[in-house]
C-alpha cells in the first residue's frame, strides 16, 4: 500500500486522504444564468466586474487527482456564496453581500426590485451551502475528519472595496479560523511554501476560511484552511498563463498530496 506525506500527516493512505479533503472553489467561474442578466445595469459593467473579481483558473490550480471538490458554477457577481447572509455580512452595507448591487468602485451594478434576489438566495446560495454541508456530513458519517481547503486567488493590487489597502502583498495568503484551523496545519503549509521560495502571510490581505454553519464553532473534527494565490504568479497583463497554472497545480499537488516511501 502506498503511503503519503500530506498536510493531514505521515501515516495516512490514499483512500483515507481522498475521503478527508474537500476543496471549496467558489469564485472561479464567469457565467451568469441568462434569465438574470437583465438585472444588471449594463452588459459592459457586468463584464468589467466579472473580469476584475473572478479567481481565474483556480478550478485548475486546485484540482488534485480525485480529491473531493465543490465548485460554484456561476460568477461571484451573480451570487457570492462566500458571503454570510445579509444580517451577518459586513459588506452588505456596501452593496456587496451575497447579492452584489454595487461595483467594486461603488457604482450601481444591479437592481433589486423584481424578487430575483430571493430566488437566487434560495435556489443558488442555499443549495451551494447544502451541497458543501452534505459532503462534510457524509465524511463525518464515514468516520473521517474532513479538511476543507478554501481555494482562492487575489489581485496584487488592492481592490477599492478591500479593507486592507497595503501594497506589499505576499505570494500566498493563508486564512485561518481560531477554532477550525489547527496551528500545526498552518505551520506545515507556511513551511512548505516558504521553502519553495514564496512569501506567505497569515490572514493578510484576506481573513478566515469557510466552515458550514452547522458545524461552525461546534465540531473540532471539521477543519478548514484558506489558500489564496497572488494572481501575479499565473496571470500576465490580465491574461491567464497556462504554463504557470500547471506549475501552480503541481505545487498544490505537492503541498496536499506527495508520494513518499517510508523508511
Amino acid at each position: 500500500m502506498i503511503g503519503y506525506n500530506t498536510l493531514l500527516g505521515l501515516d495516512l493512505f490514499s483512500d483515507e486522504i481522498e475521503d478527508s479533503y474537500i476543496f471549496h472553489i467558489p469564485h472561479s467561474k464567469t457565467e451568469i444564468p441568462d434569465q438574470f442578466k437583465s438585472d444588471f445595469v449594463s452588459t459592459e459593467l457586468m463584464e468589467h466586474e466579472i473580469k476584475l473579481l473572478t479567481d481565474f483558473a483556480t478550478d485548475e490550480i486546485y484540482t488534485i487527482g480525485s480529491l473531493s471538490k465543490v465548485v460554484f458554477p456561476y460568477s461571484r457577481i451573480f451570487c457570492d456564496v462566500e458571503r454570510l447572509d445579509d444580517e451577518n455580512e459586513v459588506m452588505f452595507a456596501y452593496g456587496r453581500g451575497f447579492y452584489y448591487t454595487k461595483t467594486d468602485s461603488g457604482e450601481l451594478l444591479r437592481e433589486n426590485s423584481n424578487g430575483n434576489k430571493e430566488v437566487i438566495y434560495n435556489d443558488y446560495y442555499l443549495k451551494h451551502h447544502e451541497t458543501l454541508t452534505n459532503l462534510v456530513d457524509q465524511k463525518l458519517k464515514d468516520g473521517r475528519s474532513p479538511l476543507i481547503v478554501d481555494c482562492h486567488s487575489f489581485s496584487d493590487t488592492p481592490f477599492t472595496s478591500d479593507i486592507e489597502q497595503g501594497l506589499e502583498r505576499p505570494d500566498f495568503c493563508i486564512g485561518t479560523d481560531d477554532y477550525h484551523t489547527p496551528k500545526w496545519l498552518v505551520d506545515m503549509a507556511v513551511a512548505y511554501l516558504t521553502n519553495q521560495g514564496y512569501s506567505v502571510k497569515i490572514n493578510y490581505p484576506y481573513v478566515g476560511t469557510i466552515v458550514p454553519l452547522k458545524h461552525y464553532q461546534k465540531n473540532e473534527n471539521v477543519q478548514s484552511i484558506m489558500i489564496e494565490v497572488n494572481r501575479k504568479l499565473y496571470m500576465d497583463g490580465g491574461v491567464v498563463n497556462d504554463s504557470k497554472v500547471i506549475e501552480l497545480n503541481q505545487l498544490m499537488s505537492s503541498l496536499f498530496l506527495v508520494n513518499y516511501q517510508p523508511n
